[in-house]
């Protein structure tokens, strides 16, 4: 009986660990994939792409158009970013900044910058359409993945001696991109049109459904699944507003309102299209009041600059953030670098400063503050896994 006694605590340490091993067994042992996904779905890019190297199959699930769909859906509930790039003779570079809830005067953090390598970044053909960008010569430029994804040539309806513009569209019932491809030397209502990710070739649009025009611009605009861009009716004297649904692959003329200057922006406000005008001081907004109409509004706001010795005319308008406010930049510097907000509907303006941020970059490229630096502003970025 003593024995027993003696022996019953490591009896009761071998029950408890027997029963521990029958637990363990009881549980999985591993996560399950579609449980995986979603939680990686959730992480920033930076770290999905990190992750592509565990294993082959977590490779190949990250790229699942499944995934990449689940992903930018929610990177398009998050706040967005301001994409921002730099040229000058030694090299190209972007970074990345906070949009939203930047205090007035405050110096500014990027999120990441880097170098590109790629040259073909000059005179980009779009905004940020759901995380691509496009590029001269058709190609998309995907900044988080720090691709350049070249695009197959129209084909023989469009022979490298036609001239042709093209433009980025983005249909967010379907999540698709699209690239239309219009003729600029002569007259045609049979435009090209291109679905990114679907493995599909050029195909002409049904003859019928568009105007025969000739585009006048090579930068369109893309929201709410429309596509606007500029361009002119055969036998008219005038141009036009052209608009192409990314979905139904229909085309609309919109007229433009009168008295309207020749440098103007396309923006979406408040859920409509608008123009923008900038001539030094003052901006002026034009609203269409029916998608289907040719009515306009227009409405003028004053612009505040944040030092009195820069040149009003080196501002240039550079977009509208998702929360309304209009953004003017510099289009070149040597020294400050700065964004103006302006929220027209409560006549305010807050300026973001990044001279110490930019001092650090040029020591670290090498860069002296003679160097001058050409920029773009891509408001409303959000991150994307797309590739071709």
């Amino acid at each position: 009986m003593r024995d027993f006694k003696k022996n019953q605590p490591w009896m009761n340490k071998k029950r408890r660990r027997l029963e521990r091993s029958r637990d363990d067994r009881s549980q999985p042992n591993h996560i399950p994939l579609d449980l995986t996904l979603e939680i990686l779905s959730r992480l920033p890019a930076k770290s999905i792409l990190r992750y592509q190297c565990v294993s082959k199959l977590w490779s190949s699930s990250i790229t699942l158009p499944s995934f990449i769909n689940s992903f930018t859906s929610r990177s398009t509930s998050r706040s967005p970013t301001l994409l921002v790039t730099f040229s000058s003779s030694w090299g190209d570079y972007v970074f990345s900044f906070p949009q939203h809830q930047i205090p007035d005067g405050s110096t500014c953090s990027p999120f990441y910058s880097y170098q590109i390598t790629n040259t073909d970044c000059d005179s980009p053909r779009s905004q940020s359409v759901q995380g691509l960008i496009l590029l001269p010569v058709l190609k998309i430029w995907n900044p988080t993945l720090r691709r350049f994804l070249a695009l197959p040539h129209p084909g023989k309806h469009m022979s490298s001696r036609d001239g042709w513009s093209s433009y980025l569209g983005y249909d967010s019932l379907e999540g698709k991109h699209k690239v239309l491809c219009v003729l600029t030397n002569k007259y045609s209502d049979q435009p090209q049109v291109l679905t990114l990710g679907a493995q599909e070739s050029w195909r002409i649009i049904t003859k019928g459904r568009c105007p025969v025009h000739s585009p006048t611009s090579e930068y369109g605009r893309c929201f709410n699944g429309i596509l606007y861009y500029t361009a002119r009716l055969r036998g008219a004297g005038h141009d036009i507003i052209m608009s192409f649904d990314v979905k139904s692959e229909n085309f609309n003329i919109i007229k433009f309102p009168e008295g309207r200057s020749r440098k103007l922006h396309m923006i979406p406000y408040e859920g409509r299209l608008a123009l923008v005008t900038h001539d030094y001081h003052v901006a002026k907004l034009y609203s269409l009041k029916d998608a289907h109409g040719h009515e306009w509004t227009r409405e003028c706001f004053v612009l505040h600059l944040p030092c009195e010795n820069l040149q009003r005319d080196c501002i240039r308008f550079r977009g509208i953030t998702d929360a309304g406010e209009f953004i003017f930049a510099p289009c070149r510097f040597k020294e400050a670098f700065y964004i103006l907000y302006l929220d027209p509907r409560r006549s305010s303006t807050r300026e973001v400063f990044f001279e110490r941020n930019m001092g650090e970059f040029r020591r670290r490229c090498g860069l002296s503050s003679s160097h001058t630096l050409t920029m773009d502003v891509f408001p409303n970025h959000i991150e994307s896994l797309f590739s071709l």
